[in-house]
């Protein structure tokens, strides 16, 4: 999971969102998993005439604040080297390919499954996940669920000081379906072939295109946050 800490009228961000493409189309989908995360100082983030989406939310805002993330464009691997003092765990876009490779090397920890759907009478998002430890798991395990959305056309502050109003944006957060913190899934210790379940609900938001959008689910360590892996699932 790389989180990308941007903003609309951050004129470098753009190359941090192209790096995630260019990440994509080298490993695949299943393999790298974007988040655009729109927090940060609001003159980055915040609306005007000339930039009237708002993108942000309270979700967003609190990972960004805990994490302290106060500039822009800035991200995490799979939240690797956290501590509660210091900013390893930060990293710009340039150090994302060998990091990403380094935890594509990592032996897998969680087997993570999720499927997601929507009720069409009641409009209702549910999302079904599955986690089965690959090793003995000595701490506890949280589930965090949320819901992006990509081809969001909606005006970008480009690199040469240029607003591009017909800009694409792609990996957008677009809500937590559990606490911004999660949810506990398994207490320790886990075992290999364990399988621990749950279930996620959220309403439908209308303004959402279904096409377009996906859930992305992650488990991780509550104690260091690094995440152990990470599933993005299709809305059916």
């Amino acid at each position: 999971l790389i989180e990308d800490f941007t903003g609309h009228r951050c004129k470098n961000c753009p190359k941090a969102s192209k790096k995630i493409e260019e990440l994509v189309d080298a490993f695949g989908s299943d393999r790298i998993i974007g988040l655009a995360i729109h927090a940060g100082p609001g003159n980055f983030t915040g609306t005007n005439a000339d930039y009237p989406t708002d993108f942000t939310t309270p979700e967003g805002k609190q990972i960004q604040n805990f994490f302290g993330t106060n500039f822009l464009p800035v991200g995490m691997v799979n939240r690797e080297n956290w501590a509660s003092s210091g900013n390893s765990h930060w990293s710009s876009f340039d150090e994302w390919p060998t990091l990403s490779a380094e935890a594509m090397d990592s032996t897998l920890r969680v087997e993570l499954e999720v499927e997601a759907s929507v009720n069409l009478s009641d409009t209702t998002v549910t999302v079904n996940v599955k986690a089965i430890p690959q090793q003995a798991i000595l701490h506890d395990l949280d589930v965090v669920v949320m819901i992006k959305e990509s081809g969001i056309v909606s005006p970008q502050l480009l690199s040469d000081d240029t607003r591009d109003p017909n800009y694409v944006h792609n990996n957008v957060l677009r809500e937590f379906v559990t606490p911004t913190w999660g949810e506990q899934l398994g207490n320790s210790p886990m075992l290999p072939g364990d399988e621990l379940t749950s279930s996620h609900n959220i309403a439908w938001n209308t303004n959402w295109v279904k096409s377009n959008s996906a859930v992305v689910v992650y488990v991780y360590n509550p104690i260091n946050c690094r995440i152990l892996q990470v599933v993005e699932a299709s809305i059916d």
